[in-house]
């Protein structure tokens, strides 16, 4: 691709609509990646504090609620291209508590190699505008997911302004969001790093968008989840990262990326100490384990007469369940989960490595609450059953019996928990969250 054609799809962002654009530039001095998103934090809850009118000039970049760091990367990286580059005011906002970075010891050694030493300081959480209402700002930018959730109503309508993604399309603000950007990759920071090809990118940003790529593409190993776009990223990232003296400039053009970069040692070593941390959990709790990536979806039911609304969650745990939800602890802590978010239905997806080979497993085990129905007299049972049969029939999901559980159903659940269904499976070690996502929506969501 030509130099004229990167600046083109650059460019792209400034064709936003007029009633899009923001009314003035936000000057942000040149500085290191952690002055820019202290500085970016501190005007945007000033304006929202003693001038709302001003807020609403602001664009919210935000990942999804798992938090995990291809979705912090990817954010930040999006908030720094629009305000930097095209003079459009953006910040990062992390839909996830402040305490909750604690959970994740990869997203910390990340950011503390990129230069943000104090996240919690320097970040944008959602807890940070609890207080106003209505929400202060109206234009969302959304990244490593695509569906604006319904907790963030302006008194205006929102605006979805742009969306890069490599999840599942739900066809969502084809008229107003551009870029829209919803394609295959391991990593979503692989789209963001390929829309910044032209722009002198600050090591740190560099150092932290190749962080999230070889975390979620297992260091970008042959056979793994990366693909080109991937590899065409790392190699773009790696020579202007603060690793810049570890790896020689890579020569590639725009079709080939380079198949080797994997083999390069600070990739190998960066990679490992990714790896180590984020799969390091045995400090965490059943309740942590649950929360720490964690998404949550609502459905409205067709082929329920009264088309009630209920609302799911999805928790993906990287231990397998004998080991922390056995004794009843996942009775005990689903059902206060459940509680707390509002369930009505909660898939936990472990992974994890065996025993005999360290082959890569996978299980899932479903909670249905039935002590906030929808509606009146609305049958949890055959929301059960309706969601079991899905999951069962679907073919990627591969789902058999899981044998340390006695009809794939745990013991005495119905003594000790009369308000709740559990049906417990193995899987398709190779199907993720972005498999048994779109699934659950597919059931949840089909018309009869």
């Amino acid at each position: 691709m030509s130099v004229l054609n990167r600046m083109y799809r650059l460019s792209t962002f400034v064709g936003i609509p007029k009633i899009y654009e923001p009314q003035r530039q936000i000057t942000v001095p040149e500085s290191t990646l952690a002055d820019f998103l202290s500085f970016s934090r501190e005007q945007y809850l000033h304006d929202v504090r003693n001038d709302g009118g001003k807020a609403k000039e602001w664009t919210l970049v935000m990942g999804n609620e798992a938090g995990d760091l291809d979705t912090i990367a990817s954010s930040i990286a999006f908030a720094w291209l629009r305000t930097k580059v095209l003079n459009q005011p953006s910040i990062s906002l992390l839909q996830m508590d402040r305490n909750d970075l604690d959970l994740r010891a990869e997203n910390l050694h990340a950011l503390e190699l990129a230069g943000v030493s104090r996240p919690k300081d320097q970040l944008l959480f959602v807890a940070d505008l609890i207080d106003f209402h209505p929400f202060p700002s109206r234009k969302f930018a959304l990244v490593d997911h695509n569906r604006l959730s319904s907790t963030f109503t302006p008194e205006e309508s929102p605006v979805v302004v742009a969306i890069v993604d490599h999840h599942a399309d739900e066809n969502l603000y084809v008229d107003s969001a551009e870029p829209r950007i919803i394609a295959p990759s391991g990593s979503c920071a692989s789209h963001i790093t390929n829309l910044m090809e032209t722009v002198d990118l600050p090591p740190e940003l560099a150092t932290l968008l190749l962080s999230a790529i070889l975390i979620d593409t297992d260091g970008l190993k042959p056979g793994g989840k990366a693909i080109d776009v991937d590899r065409k990223a790392a190699d773009y990232l790696a020579p202007k990262s603060t690793f810049a003296s570890s790896v020689r400039v890579l020569q590639t053009n725009d079709t080939t990326p380079s198949s080797t970069l994997y083999e390069v040692d600070f990739i190998r070593s960066l990679s490992e100490e990714l790896s180590t941390k984020k799969n390091d959990v045995s400090h965490l709790g059943p309740r942590d384990l649950l929360r720490r990536d964690y998404k949550q979806y609502e459905f409205i039911l067709p082929w329920h007469p009264a088309k009630p609304t209920i609302r799911a969650g999805l928790s993906t745990v990287p231990v397998k369940l004998e080991e922390w939800a056995a004794d009843g602890k996942l009775e005990t802590e689903g059902d206060a989960w459940m509680k707390e978010r509002g369930l009505h239905v909660l898939g936990v997806l472990t992974a994890y490595r065996g025993a005999t080979k360290g082959k890569r497993k996978r299980e899932m085990a479903w909670l249905v609450r039935t002590v906030s129905p929808p509606t009146d007299g609305f049958d949890f049972d055959a929301l059960m059953e309706r969601l079991c049969s899905g999951l069962e029939a679907d073919p990627a999901l591969e789902l058999k019996e899981h044998k340390k559980f006695v009809n794939g159903t745990l013991k005495d659940t119905h003594r000790s928990f009369p308000h709740l269904r559990v049906r417990i499976y193995m899987q398709n070690p190779h199907a993720t969250r972005k498999v048994t996502a779109p699934a659950l929506k597919s059931i949840m969501e089909a018309q009869n």
